[in-house]
């Protein structure tokens, strides 16, 4: 265990007494994600009051820069973001009251105060994209999406943290922009696991035809990488808490709004291993 990953879970180390909060014997041990877009329409008033930070009721014209569409957008997507948990909490049978205790590590890293759940939360462009774990051991997870931009010169961005392997791996593609994203999204979620910027990207080893990835940044788990959705989607779940996904789409006008789905394709990592 790295000195990081040690420290990560030593924030906030006083809530820990909260670990009732995960709920009944109806808790459902396994991986749970869930993604919806903004522009959909979603009931977040359902959402009881007291489980939601007072950041979320302001209008997105009380933020900071008045009228900023940058600024509606992150408020947008921090309510669908904070929606979607509360959903996925029922999902798992996890006590609804822990979203009223969420508190942020030294790098900014949200987290419930319980050392049997942990969560994540992407979001690119109108799209947000939540994972959940809950675990008889400590989980780490981390997720990462990306709406592809293909003006960019992906050879270039590469070089910028990939070593010359990588970018020969990346020239041999026949999809350049699945290939690039690939190479990013599984670096950004090994380290939004423990809360690690992108200014560690440089420092996620990929090797893509062994798919493995080694680092220092998190512990050993797995990973997975898909390009069937409307966006690029990676996946980090410490040890094996990826053998049992739950995936789950927002769908406004069904019965129960959050839709199962089935994931149809995608390329399996070990990390660390």
């Amino acid at each position: 265990m790295t000195a990081l990953y040690r420290e990560r879970r030593k924030c906030g180390h006083f809530f820990r007494c909260f670990s009732d909060f995960i709920g009944s014997s109806n808790k459902v041990m396994a991986t749970f994600v869930a993604w919806g877009n903004i522009r959909q329409d979603y009931p977040f008033q359902t959402i009881p009051s007291e489980l939601v930070p007072e950041r979320l009721h302001l209008s997105s014209d009380g933020e900071s820069i008045n009228g900023n569409s940058r600024v509606r957008q992150r408020h947008h997507c921090r309510r669908l973001a904070h929606f979607l948990l509360w959903r996925l909490c029922g999902q798992a049978g996890i006590d609804t009251g822990l979203l009223s205790h969420i508190y942020y590590t030294a790098s900014g890293r949200p987290e419930f105060p319980s050392n049997r759940i942990d969560f994540n939360i992407s979001h690119s462009g109108d799209w947000v994209a939540v994972i959940l774990s809950v675990s008889s051991a400590k989980p780490a997870v981390g997720i990462d999406i990306e709406i592809a931009k293909t003006e960019r010169n992906f050879t270039a961005l590469l070089a910028h943290f990939a070593p010359q392997t990588e970018q020969r791996w990346l020239a041999k593609q026949s999809n350049i922009v699945a290939g690039f994203y690939r190479c990013w999204c599984l670096r950004e979620a090994v380290l939004k696991s423990q809360g690690v910027g992108i200014v560690k990207l440089s420092e996620v080893r990929h090797l893509p035809e062994r798919q493995q990835i080694r680092t220092a940044y998190c512990p050993a788990g797995q990973l997975f990488f898909s390009e069937e959705l409307p966006f690029y989607l990676a996946l980090f779940a410490a040890g094996n808490e990826l053998d049992d996904v739950r995936y789950f789409h927002w769908s406004p006008g069904t019965e129960r709004g959050l839709c199962a789905y089935s994931l149809k394709s995608a390329v399996k990592y070990s990390v660390n291993f």
